[in-house]
């Protein structure tokens, strides 16, 4: 009788630290989701060369939008 209460006892142990271990593992995934959870920024087409990129580093000439410095910006 004593060897099944100590398997039993052993078997719930087990499964206890199974579930724990679980349990931070979703943690983990759960942070590592929010984090790659970027806004999406949109995009516009610069005006000189045709490349895309995000509107916070284009900048504005008139209706269109071109490169922001280290771009084509200075160039004609």
């Amino acid at each position: 009788m004593a060897k099944i209460i100590a398997w039993l006892i052993l078997i719930f142990v087990v499964l206890l630290a199974l579930r724990m271990i679980n349990l931070r593992n979703a943690r983990t995934r759960r942070k590592g989701a929010e984090a790659a959870r970027v806004v999406a920024e949109p995009m516009v087409r610069c005006s000189r060369c045709g490349v895309y990129l995000p509107r916070t580093e284009a900048r504005r000439l008139g209706d269109a939008y071109a490169c922001a410095a280290g771009g084509c910006a200075g160039k004609t």
